[in-house]
């Protein structure tokens, strides 16, 4: 799929949908069964039954894993693992191919750092560009051995004997915060990990559901090594940051009144959610229960008008996968929005400072790019025009719910990149079509 176009008033956002598996809870899921050396069942890993594609970055995850030990298996949809405990891997019999993957490979570092022997990781030509010494350098002050180029993969990881002790969180990253707590989990004596900024917290409470080792005392995290991990299953539910392009296409089309199913609604989350609420946006959270610790239930959207905001300082960490999607929102809000101290962002599949201010440039929106963040004027309407992805998930589909609503026709070159994240993606957006 060379190219896709998509016209503004083919849609209307009425009915109900489910969203693809939460690919962090997912990725997680399958660490943390990997440790557990009897079998777990993961269950909605896959997009759906019908369709029962495991998105690229958790079959790379799955590959990796595989390749240190771990089996899998997968009936009627769900993944089931046998795993090695903390400490039991084994050597690979050749490089760990992370793909394009960041997440699994600042976990499996983590891993991998307080393991009995060597490891070599590498990854494909965009993820030797994205910056491992935020997991690199945090993980040498416990005494792992790591060498890097210049930070980057490819890399080694040696035979280490890692030792706890007091560490601070500083970036706010639950990646290398995950790393830090499956290298404790290898490591001599209690760690603990001192939350400065807050992050994502799926980790934590998805090893809390299933070991004693883990503890929370206020901003601290407590490990404790060499953990027995039992746990029967994971229910993998809906990922907010998809489920974020259908909130905020069905909040900037006329008429639309939509619900979206089975969604996580962890609070480290859904920010994104609680900054629509403040510019306007007609959003409830329903049918709120519980399944392995976190906080799932359906999210109804309704049609609204939007004022301008600004994004910047704690809340950043909280919805950097969002600042796409909302600026286009921000572009459609009345005043002037502000994403500051957004910086990360330069760090991902693309420079998504640059490309959505590119994008929603040549749609028309009035937006202007700074060092740390996006300066944008809301306008009552944007234009169709032809548009790039970036080979950038995020970029290609902030594109297509603005297709939605540009007027004209909107095209978008080299879509196919949705598949890192939501696969069936342009068949969901294609349901809403009058």
């Amino acid at each position: 799929m060379d190219k896709i176009k998509i016209k503004s008033s083919d849609y209307i956002f009425k009915g109900d949908i489910q969203v693809p598996a939460d690919k962090s809870i997912g990725h997680r899921a399958l660490f943390i069964a990997s440790l557990n050396k009897e079998m777990t069942k993961i269950s909605n890993l896959a997009m759906s039954e019908d369709v029962r594609t495991i998105s690229s970055d958790l079959q790379t995850t799955i590959k990796c894993l595989a390749d240190i030990g771990v089996q899998f298996a997968e009936v009627k949809g769900n993944i089931f693992v046998r795993g090695r405990g903390a400490k039991e891997f084994v050597p690979s019999e050749g490089i760990l191919d992370c793909g394009n993957s960041g997440t699994t490979a600042r976990l499996i570092i983590g891993l991998l750092s307080g393991q009995k022997f060597e490891s070599k990781l590498d990854g494909d030509s965009s993820l030797r560009t994205r910056p491992m010494n935020r997991v690199i350098q945090p993980l040498e002050k416990m005494g792992a051995s790591i060498s890097s180029t210049e930070g980057n993969l490819p890399l080694v990881v040696s035979a280490s004997q890692l030792k706890g002790g007091k560490f601070n969180l500083e970036l706010g990253s639950a990646q290398v915060k995950t790393a830090l707590i499956f290298a404790a989990l290898c490591a001599e004596g209690e760690t603990r990990l001192k939350e400065i900024k807050k992050s994502r917290n799926h980790t934590e409470i998805m090893l809390k559901s299933c070991t004693n080792n883990l503890t929370i005392e206020k901003d601290e995290i407590i490990i404790q090594p060499e953990p027995k991990v039992e746990i029967e299953s994971f229910d993998v539910p809906g990922d907010p940051s998809s489920a974020a392009f259908f909130i905020v296409a069905a909040l900037i089309n006329k008429n639309s009144e939509l619900i979206i199913r089975n969604v996580c609604l962890n609070s480290t989350r859904i920010h994104f959610i609680e900054i629509l609420k403040k510019m306007g946006g007609e959003i409830e959270t329903v049918n709120a229960h519980e399944i392995n610790g976190e906080l799932i239930g359906d999210i109804l959207v309704k049609s609204s008008n939007l004022k301008s905001i600004k994004i910047e300082k704690d809340s950043i960490p909280m919805v950097i996968d969002e600042i796409p999607i909302l600026s286009l929102a921000c572009a459609l809000a009345e005043g002037t929005s502000e994403v500051l101290d957004a910086g990360e962002l330069r760090f991902k599949e693309s420079d998504r400072i640059r490309t959505t201010v590119s994008e929603l440039r040549k749609l028309g929106s009035d937006i202007e790019e700074t060092d740390d963040g996006i300066l944008i004027k809301g306008k009552d309407n944007l234009k169709g025009s032809d548009c790039e992805s970036h080979m950038d998930h995020r970029i290609a589909m902030m594109i297509a719910i603005a297709g939605t609503i540009a007027k004209g026709v909107t095209s978008i070159k080299e879509p196919e990149c949705v598949s890192i994240s939501f696969p069936n993606f342009f068949e969901t957006l294609n349901n809403f079509r009058k």
